[in-house]
């Protein structure tokens, strides 16, 4: 993203702060696992955002929520998006901060989907695979989405595998369904 856009002029401020404050690596490692974890799915920022609830109640929610477990400051970053209703941008806003901190660090992010949550073990040997493949500095996080059926996709910002069930099961139906029929075929009907 370029850094005029929201998401971009949020991740700039907020790895400003980070700077500042010496807690760039804990903001980028809460930015990742916010994003792993799907804590701010559109289900939860709905509802977040609705006026009903309040922006003071929001916040309040946010702080309980997360406090404890992600910096002080992407949490006090969260409370300002609900303030500018902004909400439904944190996803990019992190995003971007994650890329922004592995690009000036000239690390990689790649996010590892799967249709069901990994155990450690199983995280912990693709990591190392992959790392050993690509001989590159790599933060691998891993997210699920069961709508992949199996399989898993790897994405970094550059690149995206999809070795999904999913895909697998897309691809065979359009090539049975696009598969051309002679006329011959309707000559007798």
């Amino acid at each position: 993203m370029a850094a005029g856009t929201v998401a971009g002029v949020y991740a700039e401020a907020l790895l400003a702060v980070a700077d500042s404050s010496s807690t760039r690596a804990a903001v980028v490692a809460s930015c990742r696992d916010l994003i792993a974890e799907r804590a701010l799915s559109a289900n939860v920022v709905a509802l977040l955002d609705n006026p009903r609830v309040g922006k003071a109640s929001a916040k309040q929610t946010l702080v309980t929520a997360l406090a404890g477990r992600i910096e002080v400051a992407v949490v006090d970053l969260l409370k300002l998006l609900v303030d500018r209703n902004r909400l439904s941008d944190a996803h990019a806003v992190l995003t971007e901060v994650v890329r922004l901190a592995d690009e000036r660090d000239g690390a990689v992010s790649m996010i590892i989907t799967t249709a069901e949550p990994l155990a450690d073990d199983a995280s912990a040997r693709i990591r190392a695979s992959i790392t050993a493949r690509t001989q590159r500095d790599l933060n691998v996080s891993f997210a699920h989405d069961p709508a992949l059926i199996g399989g898993m996709t790897a994405r970094t910002p550059a690149l995206f595998v999809d070795g999904s069930v999913r895909r697998t099961l897309a691809e065979l139906k359009r090539s049975i369904t696009n598969v051309p029929l002679p006329d011959s075929l309707w000559a007798n009907v």
